[in-house]
């Protein structure tokens, strides 16, 4: 069962390794993007401007926690990880453990060499693509002019200008409040873009959306993902967007619950991940 414990710390080491090393994505055209959204509420449409208008921003700090609970909800386990993402001399979005702690223990030097070993595996992986992409680039420059952006929001979530198109959005009868706001609620299925399931069954995330009814601005994302991973039998990410300092409207915490089980072993696991001090990040030149 260990084995699935570390799938979930896995998942979050992942999430960061992602924002430090973004890969660059076609932005489909603004009246692409309408046209893709027509039949979606109106605040919805809001909701998906508000957070494409702020794709290249990068969290300057992420400051990770990650619990391993007891049955009873106590924590059995915890791990903090505070991390800075910058730029490097080659103008690429880097990420550097500032520390790192387990049940009180400095572990912050054991977690940077795991980042090291990450880092060049994924490397050697992104190098190893590049060869393999470089006919199918110089074919798509032919037929494509189109824009290139980075995005540092999750590739799945439902309010991906390039994933509109894929989701389905119907508006709950009543709203709530969240956070102070007055939100509309609603429901939202989309493919997973990870893939499938066993026995290739294709995965959709499920989950519901509240949208400040006043400006349309994001609020809460909280979804699962249906069918559930092998032995897992119960996940919940939930997502909550607010304003960075007096700044832009960005995700400002991640947090997610897991429980997993495997014969007569349980492990349930709570991790939280809070956004702050972005900066916006504009790509470099080409070189010629």
């Amino acid at each position: 069962m260990k084995k699935h414990g570390s799938a979930a710390f896995l998942c979050v080491s992942i999430l960061l390794l992602a924002l430090s090393h973004p890969a660059a994505g076609r932005i489909p055209p603004a009246d692409s993007t309408r046209a893709a959204a027509n039949d979606h509420p109106a605040l919805w449409v809001q909701a998906v401007r508000i957070l494409e208008s702020n794709k290249d921003l990068v969290p300057g700090k992420a400051a990770q926690k990650m619990q391993e609970l007891e049955d009873n909800g106590r924590v059995k386990s915890q791990t903090d990880i505070d991390i800075t993402l910058s730029l490097d001399g080659a103008g690429k979005i880097k990420s550097d453990i500032v520390r790192a702690s387990k049940d009180g223990k400095d572990i912050t030097a054991e977690e940077r060499k795991k980042a090291e070993k990450r880092e060049k595996k994924e490397a050697a992986k992104e190098a190893a693509k590049k060869d393999a992409a470089k006919k199918d680039a110089k074919e798509d420059s032919k037929s494509d002019s189109g824009e290139r952006s980075h995005s540092f929001s999750l590739d799945d979530s439902p309010l991906n200008p390039e994933r509109q198109n894929d989701v389905r959005v119907t508006e709950a009868k009543s709203g709530e409040m969240i956070d102070g706001a007055r939100c509309a609620c609603f429901d939202f299925s989309c493919p997973e873009k990870s893939g499938t399931r066993s026995k290739g069954k294709p995965a959709t995330i499920v989950g519901k959306a509240w949208i400040d009814e006043s400006s349309g601005r994001p609020v809460k994302l909280e979804y699962t993902s249906d069918p559930l991973p092998k032995h897992v039998k119960s996940m919940t990410t939930t997502l909550r967007y607010g304003m960075d300092g007096t700044g832009p409207w960005v995700l400002k915490q991640m947090v997610f619950d897991v429980r997993a089980a495997f014969l007569v072993i349980n492990k349930k696991i709570h991790g939280d991940i809070a956004f702050s001090d972005y900066w916006k990040y504009v790509e470099p030149s080409p070189q010629k």
